[in-house]
């Protein structure tokens, strides 16, 4: 009895090139759209969004904000979600679905995208510490295990801030013997 030859493990997760539902696909527009349009400085014309502005005018201050945000600050946030963010949101659309352009409490997960870009709200669900962070990863613990799914596709994108960190700890080579003379 011969067994079929074992096959290699994906290097992505398995459903990251299986085709995209239609409506997931045309919320994700809809968000590409909007977030393009909230960060040109327009008027999303999605109330999910723009009915969250309230709740981010309370959370802006420096005291309450998150180690992942500070971060955001430092990055450059794109014009257009890239590819990374358009894989959040399709992450988000299929999780929630339509939901996701009509509930304020999903509008403010989006301006969170739409202010600091979708690495910090992945950063901020899967390893944030502040009490904020809690609040967001509980809203949206529907999405951690795509969103671990994600950290394996983008490591790079997601991981580049830890791999800073960590290069502190790391041994640094040595520079070879230094000569004594006397």
């Amino acid at each position: 009895m011969t067994q079929p030859p074992a096959t290699p493990p994906p290097a992505t997760p398995p459903d990251m090139g299986a085709p995209l539902d239609p409506a997931t696909a045309r919320i994700v527009l809809r968000l590409d759209d909007a977030i393009s349009a909230f960060r040109a400085g327009e008027r999303s014309g999605l109330r999910a969004l723009d009915s969250a502005s309230g709740l981010m005018r309370m959370l802006t201050d420096e005291e309450v904000m998150s180690e992942a945000e500070r971060g955001a600050a430092r990055r450059r946030i794109p014009s257009r979600p890239d590819r990374v963010e358009l894989a959040i949101l399709t992450a988000l659309a299929d999780t929630y679905g339509s939901e996701i352009l009509h509930n304020a409490s999903l509008g403010y997960a989006l301006r969170l995208i739409a202010r600091n870009g979708g690495v910090t709200l992945v950063q901020r669900v899967l390893w944030g510490e502040s009490a904020s962070d809690l609040q967001l990863a509980t809203m949206l613990g529907a999405t951690r295990a795509a969103f671990s799914q994600l950290t394996l596709a983008f490591s790079r994108d997601l991981m580049a801030e830890a791999d800073e960190v960590l290069s502190g700890f790391r041994p640094r080579p040595s520079s070879g013997p230094k000569s004594h003379k006397g």
